[in-house]
């Protein structure tokens, strides 16, 4: 018997602009395993229309259990959930799943912007200060330059810091 069955609807309606869109809307998933070939995924969708350069809040983001068809056992889907704070860079209707690249992290360093490089072994601790060569994400890769010929590779670990790898 199943419980909790899965309320799926897709609404299919134009936009404005003449394009179709679709909302996706949810209750939660069974406690059965999912069928050969699908998966039971949890995502994160829009309430509303959102534009490029908005903030997610918590009240701009619902999170819907779904089974959606996944014939590939390799590689597990996408199941990486927008939060509040995470930015959109593009418009997004009402009901678009939130994923990367619609949404992401925000930027911690930003390129040309001084920054602060750690290296630390055990006790050792040695601090620099160079220029980010480009923008990242927390955990993100981030090149630095210290001056005009030494370059460094690390990881945002914090605003305006990068810790060498």
């Amino acid at each position: 018997m199943l419980r909790n069955l899965v309320a799926l609807a897709l609404f299919a309606s134009r936009n404005q602009l003449g394009a179709v869109v679709l909302a996706v809307s949810g209750a939660s998933v069974s406690d059965q395993p999912p069928a050969r070939g699908t998966a039971n995924v949890r995502v994160t969708v829009a309430r509303h229309a959102l534009q490029r350069g908005d903030t997610l809040r918590a009240d701009d983001i619902a999170v819907v259990d779904t089974t959606i068809v996944w014939k590939w056992n390799t590689v597990a889907p996408d199941t990486t959930r927008a939060e509040a704070g995470w930015v959109a860079r593009r418009t997004i209707t009402a009901g678009e799943v939130l994923r990367f690249p619609a949404v992401s992290a925000p930027q911690v360093v930003n390129a040309g912007q001084s920054v602060a490089v750690i290296y630390q072994d055990g006790p050792v601790r040695i601090q620099l200060s160079g220029v980010a060569t480009n923008s990242a994400a927390m955990g993100a890769p981030v090149g630095v330059r210290i001056d005009a010929t030494r370059r460094l590779d690390g990881i945002a670990v914090a605003p305006n810091t990068v810790r060498l790898r």
